[in-house]
């Protein structure tokens, strides 16, 4: 079944969530998803290690890690 990565970054708007992970053979179906997420620029991602990526939301102006 495929990961619902527009639900995922709802999950992080919403505080469900305070983070997902993106790895590089999920990326372009994640990327289909961001780019039609309306709060996308709000979402921010994080090299991790093998090409991984830690995606959480940035709420008030400010990163929450």
């Amino acid at each position: 079944m495929a990961t619902d990565y527009t639900q995922l970054m709802e999950a992080l708007r919403t505080g469900e969530q305070e983070t997902f992970t993106v790895t590089p053979e999920e990326f372009m179906a994640f990327h289909d998803a961001y780019m039609k997420y309306e709060y996308r620029k709000r979402v921010i991602g994080t090299a991790d290690l093998d090409g991984r990526i830690v995606y959480h939301f940035e709420k008030d102006g400010t990163a929450t890690n």
